[in-house]
């Protein structure tokens, strides 16, 4: 564990703080549909998993998507935050989860976020835009 890099851990020991990140997460973007309980349920149903860092000031959440057509496996961070803003989880570690995902069979790593100060650093480092969905209500 001293090398800094996260730690995927149980969910049910890390609630309490984790549930905090993920209520601000979901206060700052009302438009994510999905409520705290379901990002627990999918951790402890194995169909998520929870990273969190050494010093626990930060976590991110990752699901294994497979695509339909092609059966390409890509290792989506669904949920990333920190305590501190502008400490980013999975910039700082990126190379940390390109391995993981690589190791477990994945082609791909993707982050869906609509916060668009993210996008010029992300071009910057080697990420591509693929799609920007826009949604209006009827």
């Amino acid at each position: 564990m001293g090398d800094g890099n996260p730690i995927c851990v149980d969910i049910r020991e890390q609630w309490d703080w984790v549930r905090e990140g993920v209520e601000e997460i979901l206060a700052e973007q009302p438009q994510l549909t999905y409520r705290a309980e379901d990002v627990y349920a999918a951790c402890v149903n194995q169909k998520a998993l929870l990273w969190v860092t050494e010093q626990f000031d930060g976590f991110v959440v990752a699901t294994p998507e497979t695509d339909s057509h092609t059966g390409d496996r890509t290792f989506l961070v669904w949920i990333a935050w920190t305590k501190v803003r502008g400490q980013n989880c999975v910039i700082k570690h990126y190379d940390f989860f390109a391995d993981i995902a690589r190791e477990n069979g994945h082609k791909h790593i993707e982050v869906r976020t609509p916060i668009t100060a993210m996008e010029p650093y992300l071009l910057s480092q080697g990420w591509s835009k693929e799609t920007v969905i826009y949604t209006r209500s009827l």
